[in-house]
């Protein structure tokens, strides 16, 4: 401690005095460049000593303000060497022709980087090029559309036989074609009142399909005589009861059949159609299944492309004793009026009917020989039938009517006007009476097939 009793310079190294900076005028500064070789040297602002003193050298003693360890800068007046001291220069800006040039020199490094990367990738993909596999499933197990026009440009060099290494379907998208839609066939989708088939024979070739909505029946029984035809369409099958009315009475109703068309529209677009659009329908019925056509063909506004009535045993309607034939036809008059588009040829309108007479309301056979009238115009006779289809065993019909139940399609009689086909068949038993549903792959469905033959998407109108 001091004695002023303040801490005391603990430090080994003694404290130098501070140093005073001396400024040169304004206009002179400090020279900054050393003088050429052989110059004399002139006087020098004295400073400190750059220049280490030889070893061995006695110091001189110090004038008072200089700490210990500095050196007299000039005791004698010698000049002020800056021994080992680049010159300095001033800084300038590059011209705009050093500049040009450095801006070529960067664009140029720039591109022939990007000429390696691309000569890189360019290697590798024709490497991947050639170990390609030529099996097609291995090729299709990969991406379809950048491996095909990797081929594409192949195939200019090697011919077709590249080619054929592409999947089908995007050649005939290049081709301009549409490829056929991949159709999950198995299962079903449930729609409103049933569900929807897509048989194993449908096969449409674009987003056009055609339709058979079948109201009433067991429905791989239907689906199954779909298959055993050769319809090309998709199957709906409705089932809501025993009796004819729970059909009236739904399809009464304004819009529930355009909401069934909006469902299958969808369920088929589950089921792998792209875009569907209906193209042709047919609407088909066994026993009370009638119920439901007859208020489809009373309401339809006329958006659905019907093209053909199916009815197996089963128009009925009730008595009016006033009425000439007996019958209320009234409760036909929808029927009547398909007929008359059948003469013309405008629809195909097929009926089968058995010899049942229910007593309390007109039988099948009864209304099948009034629509005949109505569609010609005056009563028609009947010619006998010349041949009987043939008789099929189906899987799903097992267990339906036993083996000694079971009765075969024996014709009576047979009648057409235009496109308008009336069948009678013996029998008046249940039996007799589930054969036109069990059957129908044989009688009502060829006629159907044969008329859709063409199939796929419609012509386009000629202009």
């Amino acid at each position: 401690m001091s004695a002023g009793r303040s801490p005391a310079d603990l430090s080994t190294t003694p404290t130098p005095p501070p140093v005073t900076v001396v400024q040169g005028s304004p206009d002179r500064g400090l020279p900054l460049d050393t003088p050429l070789l052989g110059a004399a040297s002139g006087p020098l602002e004295q400073g400190l000593l750059f220049d280490p003193p030889p070893l061995g050298a006695e110091p001189g003693p110090l004038p008072p303000g200089f700490a210990p360890g500095l050196v007299d800068p000039a005791p004698s007046g010698a000049p002020l060497h800056l021994a080992g001291v680049g010159p300095y220069g001033s800084f300038s800006a590059p011209s705009p022709r050093e500049r040009r040039a450095r801006t070529w020199r960067a664009l140029g490094a720039f591109v022939l980087a990007a000429a390696t990367v691309i000569a890189v990738v360019f290697l590798t993909a024709r490497g991947i090029a050639a170990r390609m596999p030529v099996n097609g499933e291995a090729f299709r197990a990969m991406t379809p559309v950048s491996r095909a026009l990797l081929l594409a440009s192949r195939s200019v060099a090697e011919g077709a036989a590249a080619r054929v290494l592409v999947a089908p379907e995007v050649f005939a998208r290049w081709q301009g074609a549409t490829p056929p839609p991949e159709i999950r066939h198995d299962g079903y989708a449930s729609i409103r009142g049933g569900v929807l088939f897509t048989p194993e024979t449908f096969r449409p070739t674009g987003s056009s399909y055609d339709l058979v909505i079948h109201f009433h029946g067991n429905t791989q029984l239907v689906r199954e005589s779909a298959e055993v035809a050769g319809l090309n369409a998709a199957v709906a099958v409705i089932n809501l009861g025993i009796g004819s009315g729970a059909y009236e009475e739904l399809y009464a109703q304004p819009g529930v059949y355009e909401s069934l068309l909006a469902d299958i529209d969808r369920a088929l677009a589950q089921r792998g159609l792209p875009t569907p659009r209906l193209r042709r329908l047919a609407l088909s019925s066994w026993s009370a299944g009638y119920g439901a056509i007859a208020k489809i063909l009373e309401l339809r506004r006329g958006i659905d492309a019907l093209d053909a009535i199916l009815v197996t045993d089963g128009i009925h309607c009730g008595f009016v004793p006033d009425h000439p034939s007996g019958l209320n036809t009234l409760q036909l008059a929808s029927f009547a009026r398909a007929a008359q588009l059948a003469a013309a040829g405008q629809v195909l309108f097929t009926i089968t009917h058995s010899e049942i007479d229910p007593i309390a309301y007109a039988s099948s056979s009864a209304t099948a020989n009034y629509l005949l009238g109505a569609a010609a115009g005056h009563p028609v006779e009947r010619s006998p039938a010349l041949s009987a289809p043939p008789h099929l065993r189906l899987r799903a019909a097992e267990g339906a009517v036993s083996k000694k139940l079971e009765k075969q399609m024996i014709p009576t009689t047979e009648a057409t006007v235009g496109e308008l086909r009336v069948r009678g068949f013996r029998g008046n038993t249940p039996e007799h009476h589930m054969a036109h549903l069990l059957q129908m792959a044989s009688t009502v469905l060829p006629e159907l097939v044969e008329r859709w033959r063409e199939g796929g998407d419609p012509a386009p109108p000629s202009p």
